[in-house]
């Protein structure tokens, strides 16, 4: 664990890109989130983009006891999309899993999507979603003027 956030803190630091998600999937598979530490984990994954590490914290909130989260962690200090990403969450626990929504597709969907597109796969989820549309509005542009060639 440690080692892997040795190997994120390097890769970010030197714009390594492929490392440093390789890096976020280990470090997000193997550690432990508690109430006690969740809002720790979350502020270090919005602070190096690790969207991956920050969608398994959502995860984790969104099937924890509601009123033990309610009474042990205090989302004072917590990102501002927190809240945002938690609703992503439920939406997500509630959708058919084979949604093409990618408002609500899980991080490694959306890399793969993006991967796919030629685009950039690290960033936030936000920033994934974004290039994403924003490809999709080229391609439909491009569509539309050779139709009309």
């Amino acid at each position: 664990q440690s080692k892997a956030k040795e190997i994120i803190e390097a890769s970010d630091r030197f714009g390594i890109v492929s490392l440093k998600l390789e890096a976020e999937a280990c470090y997000a598979n193997t550690i432990e989130l508690t109430l006690d530490n969740i809002v720790e984990v979350v502020n270090y994954a919005d602070s190096k983009n690790l969207a991956l590490l920050k969608e398994r914290c959502m995860n984790f909130l969104s099937s924890a006891n509601k009123k033990e989260v309610a009474k042990r962690v205090s989302f004072a200090n917590a990102p501002a999309q927190l809240l945002n990403d938690l609703m992503v969450s439920l939406a997500r626990r509630e959708a058919a899993s084979d949604t093409d929504d990618v408002d609500i597709m899980c991080v490694s969907d959306l890399r793969r999507m993006a991967h796919g597109r030629g685009l950039s796969v690290d960033g936030s989820r936000e920033m994934l979603i974004s290039s994403i549309k924003q490809d999709e509005e080229g391609s439909e542009t491009e569509s539309d003027q050779s139709d009309l060639d």
